[in-house]
């Protein structure tokens, strides 16, 4: 038993670590005075920072990697149909995704809100709404949110073609300005 803790406790401790580093190197760019977005401009410093691999699930359970990702733009849109702000920005990101096409790779990474969100309630909502373009991958496991430091929803990061964090928006967003970063990074 005192051995099962102590791993539990490592376990803990290594996770820990790892999320304070990390932390330590993305909430700068997503901390930004009260403002929405960071820049729409792009990056906060001089040093850019790869974004780590992680992994989340596909609709069918299937594992993915993030990394697989890489090569092209990314927004990284996390939410949930729980979230009101998040369901609000859905008509704009379907309409975006439709517009950019293969030049960007939009990801939707739905958070679980420990009651009753699973791809299957998901994929209705998606398709009730008439969002054809959004596929929504799910970050069950919350890598995504730990790695990023996540605590409120939604959140937009924004990933350059070479991985590195370009830009990241706290809260709703709108067209206008996911346009115009994404813009930025093509």
């Amino acid at each position: 038993m005192n051995s099962k803790k102590q791993k539990i406790a490592i376990f803990t401790v290594g996770l820990l670590l790892v999320f304070s580093i990390i932390s330590g190197l993305i909430l700068p760019y997503l901390r930004n005075n009260g403002n929405s977005t960071v820049d729409k401009g792009g990056y906060q410093n001089e040093e850019k920072i790869v974004v780590p691999d992680f992994q989340f699930t596909d609709g069918d359970g299937n594992t993915v990697n993030f990394d697989d990702f890489k090569g092209k733009p990314i927004v990284m849109n996390f939410w949930g149909s729980w979230c009101p702000w998040c369901v609000e920005e859905m008509d704009d990101f379907d309409r975006l995704v439709g517009e950019y096409g293969d030049k960007v790779t939009f990801i939707f990474l739905d958070v679980p809100n420990g009651e009753d969100e699973t791809p299957q309630k998901v994929e209705q909502f998606l398709t009730d709404n008439g969002y054809s373009n959004i596929t929504s991958y799910y970050d069950s496991m919350l890598q995504g949110c730990y790695m990023f430091g996540l605590n409120s929803f939604p959140v937009t990061v924004y990933v350059d073609s070479e991985g590195c964090l370009y830009n990241a928006a706290i809260g709703m967003t709108n067209y206008d300005d996911v346009k115009q970063i994404v813009d930025s990074m093509l």
